[in-house]
């Protein structure tokens, strides 16, 4: 059967206009991975170029992974520790945050905080590229192969919509020696202007704070 063949019987079964519940289709075929992985983004840097404003980089410039405290006790991972995230398509290196109000069977963590090295105006060492991470490694654009035919998208049937929230994963504790984000890659070569070695925004600059009443009440708006 040809892989568009395949992708409108998979259509044709989950486009019911009814709502209903059905098991998500990579879990269908995955076994053996017993940890729900997902992202939130975080409200004060919703998006990967927020990492540019440097008020913003002060509240958050590197993500953890969290996990429920019950959880990484039975594995023996510690609070701030280093862990391995495993997936049927690889693994990635992350600092784990251990918490009461995280879902026992869930491990979760910010989206859009982790970048590549030497991008989005960030020098090759940021906190971002040496401490932050991604779950995307770990998410992969086929299906497994079932043998019926060639795989096809691990994506939501009817929107096309990539299976963020489908991902399953095992953890383990990393080793003393192993710190430090994982995978990394070489810093970018792009050329970039010149920032700031800085973390701060404006500092030193004298900023008037106060204004006459009448200013405030009768200036053009």
């Amino acid at each position: 059967m040809t892989a568009r063949c395949r992708r409108a019987r998979r259509l044709a079964r989950y486009f019911d206009p009814l709502p209903m519940w059905y098991l998500p289709l990579e879990m269908q075929q995955v076994e053996d991975f017993p940890l729900h992985a997902i992202t939130q983004r975080p409200m004060m840097m919703y998006h990967s170029w927020d990492s540019q404003n440097a008020w913003l980089r002060q509240v958050l410039a590197q993500n953890h992974l969290y996990m429920n405290r019950a959880t990484a006790a039975k594995l023996g991972i510690a609070d701030d520790s280093w862990v391995w995230v495993e997936s049927r398509t690889g693994e990635i290196r992350a600092q784990v945050r251990l918490m009461e109000g995280c879902e026992p069977n869930t491990v979760w963590t910010w989206n859009a905080i982790g970048k590549a090295r030497g991008t989005w105006g960030l020098a090759s060492d940021a906190n971002e590229s040496t401490d932050g991470f991604l779950l995307n490694h770990l998410i992969s654009e086929l299906l497994p192969s079932d043998g019926a035919g060639p795989s096809i998208t691990n994506s939501d049937p009817i929107t096309g919509q990539a299976a963020w929230y489908d991902l399953k994963v095992r953890v383990r504790p990393a080793a003393r020696d192993e710190t430090g984000t994982w995978p990394t890659f070489d810093p970018s070569t792009a050329p970039r202007r010149a920032l700031p070695a800085v973390l701060r925004y404006a500092a030193g600059a004298q900023v008037r704070v106060q204004r006459a009443l009448a200013r405030v009440l009768f200036s053009r708006r």
